[in-house]
C-alpha cells in the first residue's frame, strides 16, 4: 500500500498516480515536509543579589573615627607647653616670659586704642615697655633698628650711638636716649629693639 504524501489516501502497491488527487506517488518526487523544532525557552539567568553590608563594617569606621578622634584630643591634652617656667604670658602679643622676683607685669594703655605691657620693679621708679610690629618679610636687624632711631628723633629724643647685644639668644640693638625737659631737667632711658619670625620689638626702659 502507498499512502499519497499530498492527500493521505491509500492506494494499491502497483499505482504510480493518486486515485484520489492525481498527485505523483513515485519515490522521487515525494516531498518532505520541513520537521518543526520546538525551540527551547530561553534560559533564565539568575542574578545574584547582593549580600547585605557587613554590620562590622560601620563598627570599624566609627571605631576608626573615635581612634583619630581620642588621638587628636590627647595630642591636644599632653602637647608640650611652650610657656612651661615662665610667670608671665601676654595676651596682646603673644609671648611668654620670666618676670624677676619683686617686678610688676601689668598692661599699659595709651590712649582708646594702644595697650603695651608694661614691666616695673616694685620699689623703683624704673618701667620697661614692651611694643611690637609685624614687619615687612625680609626685613633686618638693622632696617627695624634705622626704623625706631628715627621714630625717637621725630618724637623730640636723641638716640646715642647703637651697640649689639642679645635678648634671649637673638641678636640685638641697644642706645640710649635722652630727652630736656622746658625746664631744663635732663632725661635717660634704654632702648633695645630685636627681630624675631618677622616681628620687630621695641623695649624701653
Amino acid at each position: 500500500m502507498i499512502v499519497c504524501p499530498a492527500c493521505r489516501h491509500v492506494n494499491e502497491e502497483e499505482a504510480r498516480v493518486c486515485a484520489r488527487c492525481g498527485g505523483s506517488l513515485e519515490p522521487g518526487s515525494v516531498a518532505l515536509l520541513p520537521q518543526r523544532r520546538r525551540s527551547a525557552p530561553a534560559a533564565i539567568t539568575e542574578v545574584p543579589k547582593p549580600k547585605p553590608p557587613s554590620p562590622w563594617r560601620a563598627v570599624a569606621i566609627i571605631g576608626g573615627l573615635a581612634a583619630v578622634l581620642a588621638g587628636a584630643g590627647a595630642f591636644w591634652l599632653l602637647r608640650p607647653d611652650p610657656c612651661e617656667g615662665t610667670n608671665f604670658s601676654s595676651p596682646t602679643f603673644g609671648y611668654c616670659l620670666t618676670v624677676p622676683e619683686g617686678w610688676t607685669a601689668e598692661p599699659a594703655r595709651f590712649g582708646e586704642d594702644v595697650v603695651l605691657d608694661q614691666f616695673a620693679p616694685a620699689r623703683d621708679a624704673a618701667t620697661v615697655i614692651v611694643d611690637s610690629a609685624d614687619l615687612e618679610r625680609g626685613t633686618t636687624l638693622e632696617g627695624w633698628a634705622t626704623f625706631v632711631r628715627n621714630r625717637d628723633v621725630e618724637a623730640g629724643l636723641t638716640p646715642g650711638p647703637a651697640t649689639e647685644t642679645t635678648v634671649g639668644g637673638v641678636p640685638a640693638r641697644q642706645w640710649d636716649l635722652t630727652a630736656t625737659s622746658d625746664a631744663g631737667t635732663s632725661y635717660r632711658m634704654r632702648e633695645v629693639v630685636v627681630v624675631r619670625d618677622e616681628v620687630g620689638w621695641r623695649i624701653s626702659l
